[in-house]
């Protein structure tokens, strides 16, 4: 049962709505591997009287700076102990969370690694959650950290070259998957292989709600899809030239025994690393040359009339086009993500709207870029 060590403000007022209470988050007991016991001579620290003088003016400081959000704090020593502090020796640690107006903080044991090392001569890690509203937050998992079998040194030595050749895919852009990034209409997330793209723009990209088509600024055509881009202001026309590129690309393939679809596993960004290979491929595009006219639905590609389901437009002082039918004139794939949030994050909540996803033949998981794209996404 969960009680309160002491209520060090003051008690809510006549009037004032129902304070919520935080719930003791409780995980499985096989989160806990077996400990090493007690050292000899170990005797579990005392529980904390109060804060220390650290978190108070912490404390202090967030109710002096945002007496919009919280008016309150208390305190918790947590009770009863998890039944992994029978197998570890630990060590109290603070932290704090808010819930309504009341800013909760709390003690919480946390087993002691060091000294786990030093008496057993083994070594253990540890996880935790931080800061989620109305919830207190133990030590999640404890696991032993134990030699990697030469099998799995290089399953993680393929997984860490596999980011290589990613970022090489989008020189100059942070490696970003979206996971976090949540926009609107006003405001789409772009990323080109996995590189955030939207935060190079001078304008943001949008979300036409008439036609149901993202459009972007022509610069990110220029600057970071390799072409080159100019303007007719008597014809109000965009001339967009891709040269022709041939470049060497190491590729993920599927090892023997599994296919591309494998090579995820559920939630995961990363491909599993027992499962492919690299394989040097000869990637090629041809040149192209495409001429948009402003608020014009017929494209010219090469010469032929294409028809366009969002035709450029002038928006804010900026040439705005239609960054799917650009993207797939170069080869690329593209993938929506609209209202519905496709990545699980780590607390268990979805996050990841409004987005355009990018891949070149260039990238190196071209076929099968990411689990969460091709499971939770739309596929122009």
């Amino acid at each position: 049962m969960l009680v309160l060590a002491a209520l060090l403000s003051a008690p809510v007022g006549a009037g004032a709505e129902e304070e919520l209470t935080p719930e003791v988050a409780e995980y499985p007991a096989e989160n806990y591997e077996p400990g090493p016991g007690w050292p000899e001579g170990w005797t579990p620290p005392p529980p904390p009287e109060g804060m220390s003088e650290r978190m108070r003016a912490e404390v202090e400081q967030i109710l002096r700076e945002h007496p919009d959000l919280y008016d309150r704090y208390d305190w918790w020593v947590w009770d009863p102990l998890p039944s992994w502090t029978n197998e570890y020796p630990w060590f109290w640690r603070e932290d704090k969370m808010g819930c309504g107006t009341t800013l909760h903080v709390y003690a919480y044991p946390v087993p002691d690694t060091q000294l786990i090392t030093r008496e057993f001569g083994r070594s253990f890690g540890w996880s935790r959650l931080y800061w989620k509203p109305c919830r207190y937050e133990p030590i999640q998992s404890i696991t032993e950290t134990r030699e990697l079998s030469e099998e799995e040194k290089l399953a993680e030595g393929r997984r860490a070259e596999y980011l290589y050749w990613v970022d090489k895919s989008h020189p100059g852009l942070g490696r970003d998957d979206g996971s976090e990034s949540n926009g609107n209409p006003d405001y789409i997330y772009i990323y080109l292989n996995q590189g955030d793209a939207a935060k190079r723009f001078d304008v943001p990209a949008y979300l036409d709600t008439t036609v149901n088509r993202v459009r972007v600024p022509i610069r990110f055509v220029s600057e970071m899809m390799g072409a080159e881009v100019s303007w007719d202001p008597d014809g109000r026309r965009v001339t967009i030239n891709f040269p022709a590129i041939t470049r060497e690309v190491p590729k993920v393939v599927p090892a023997p025994g599994f296919d591309y679809p494998d090579l995820f596993d559920p939630e995961e960004y990363l491909p599993n690393g027992h499962r492919f290979a690299f394989e040097e491929r000869t990637v090629s595009t041809p040149e192209r040359t495409i001429i948009l006219t402003i608020d014009h639905p017929v494209a010219l590609v090469d010469g032929r009339e294409v028809p366009l389901d969002a035709p450029p437009v002038i928006r804010n002082d900026r040439t705005m086009v239609p960054v799917r039918f650009i993207a797939e004139q170069m080869g690329a794939k593209v993938y929506w993500v609209g209202a519905e949030p496709i990545f699980r994050l780590d607390d268990g909540t979805m996050s990841g709207t409004y987005q355009v996803h990018i891949f070149t033949p260039f990238f190196p998981l071209y076929e099968y870029p990411s689990w969460y794209l091709e499971n939770r996404a739309v596929r122009y």
